[in-house]
């Protein structure tokens, strides 16, 4: 029933983001999200943002996607989250106030989770890298260090594995490290047309994508004048390897190439020249940032959304499918109450800073500085659905791009990144509102 209702998602997920491509006639020019100037001189990008690589890890191993290996609390009120390092270091845990931890069984699943995934059009969707891992038990190893203040988890620079194919594409001839979703392939067959008996990391070498991710959770209560919980999340995907085996079993010709959505030109404003899409590049690009919670345990029913006049609106839908047409698509509150100063409530912002305006950057390998930023055409969408299924709520962020340009085709020493950053907020309605009022001002937005 799992697989059945991962097929059914997946399914919409791509005939939506083809759906997009045909409203648009070009992606070249997807319609943009406004997003307003600067209000100080740019400064220098944080260290973090360009991560060194850090120690190895097989790509994926069996694992228990239920165990929390690291904790973070924010604020006096007792909430925390708390995120795993069998899996890539997705959030697999949090902790409400009186009500304890929300992510239960529903939502403790590599393929769920609280994590970051991205696929694009030309490849059917499924060449798909994702935080997790491959499979429901078989996840990503990774490091993470807490610093010694105990207010930040670092989720090392690790290689990403694909998804498995959510049942519309069997890549894996090998499964020697686990089993793949495929139960008519005898166990050792697949379609990519490769001849792989002789693949020397057989299993590994099919899901380890040309993508490393990099992430960190910050408690940042007490700054910008906020004294409710409020954890900062910062990730990084890099398209840091050159194309290889793994994205080559989505080449043009496979059964899933979508040639209509091969990009002429990559890219917008940087790098300078054209860069047309290939079966080696990301064309026409998602990236979505989910969060999951158990319904049994916290049943909420009310959203309250910022609106693009600045004001708020509150709505008890239980689905907005493509977005709200008057929302200005950065922040949004769960709720259990419609008393803006009552009950409990989680908000997620993504907010207009640099780092979400120019979600692509170029990094010099050399010194990890930044060698320039690109818009890339981002459109950005809330992502809510009360019932994702019965028993579980999904929400958080989409973005489409023209997609990622892979290393071969920019200068020596230079790859591209995708990036975001995503605060995750504690408190009643109000008290939410108040922080997202106040942060804006710390942060000139």
């Amino acid at each position: 029933m799992k697989l059945f209702r991962l097929t059914v998602f997946s399914l919409f997920l791509v005939s939506q983001l083809f759906l997009n491509c045909q409203k648009s006639g070009d992606i070249e020019e997807a319609p943009e999200i406004e997003m307003p100037e600067e209000k100080e001189e740019e400064v220098e990008e944080p260290k973090e943002e360009t991560p060194e690589a850090s120690e190895t890890f097989d790509i994926i191993s069996e694992s228990n996607p239920r165990v929390t290996t690291h904790h973070l609390q924010s604020g006096p009120s007792g909430f925390q989250i708390g995120i795993t390092s069998n899996g890539g270091g997705v959030i697999n845990e949090v902790v409400i106030p009186g009500l304890g931890d929300i992510m239960g069984p529903e939502s403790d699943r590599y393929g769920r989770a609280g994590q970051v995934a991205i696929r694009d059009a030309s490849h059917g969707g499924r060449y798909n890298p994702t935080q997790a891992g491959f499979f429901e038990t078989l996840g990503s190893p990774c490091a993470i260090t807490q610093t010694e203040d105990g207010k930040k988890l670092i989720v090392e620079p690790r290689p990403l594995a694909l998804w498995h194919g959510d049942g519309q594409y069997d890549f894996t001839r090998w499964e020697n490290i686990g089993e793949d979703p495929y139960r008519n392939d005898g166990g050792n067959s697949d379609e990519d047309g490769l001849d792989e008996e002789e693949l020397e990391g057989k299993q590994l070498d099919e899901v380890k994508s040309e993508f490393d991710y990099y992430g960190t959770y910050e408690d940042i209560s007490g700054q910008y004048g906020i004294s409710i919980s409020i954890v900062k999340h910062y990730y990084q995907i890099s398209f840091i390897r050159p194309p290889g085996h793994c994205i080559n079993q989505h080449r043009a010709g496979t059964k899933l190439w979508n040639p209509n959505a091969v990009q002429s030109d990559i890219s917008i404003k940087a790098p300078s020249g054209v860069h047309p899409g290939s079966d080696n590049d990301m064309n026409v690009m998602t990236g979505v940032w989910s969060l999951r919670h158990d319904r049994s345990v916290w049943t909420t029913k009310y959203l309250y959304y910022r609106k693009t006049n600045g004001q708020w609106a509150i709505t008890d839908k239980e689905s907005v499918g493509s977005g709200f047409p008057d929302a200005d698509n950065t922040v949004f509150i769960l709720s259990d109450s419609n008393i803006e100063t009552q009950g409990k409530a989680l908000g997620l912002y993504q907010p207009k800073t640099d780092v979400n305006k120019n979600v692509i950057i170029g990094v010099n390998e050399t010194d990890n500085s930044i060698a320039y930023k690109d818009f890339r055409g981002n459109l950005i969408k809330l992502s809510y659905d009360l019932k994702r299924i019965p028993t579980m709520s999904k929400y958080g962020f989409s973005n489409r791009i023209r997609g990622m340009i892979n290393r071969t085709q920019l200068d020596d020493n230079i790859y591209e990144a995708y990036r975001n950053e995503i605060y995750i907020i504690y408190g009643t309605p109000k008290e939410i509102k108040d922080a997202v009022a106040l942060l804006d001002i710390g942060l000139n937005i």
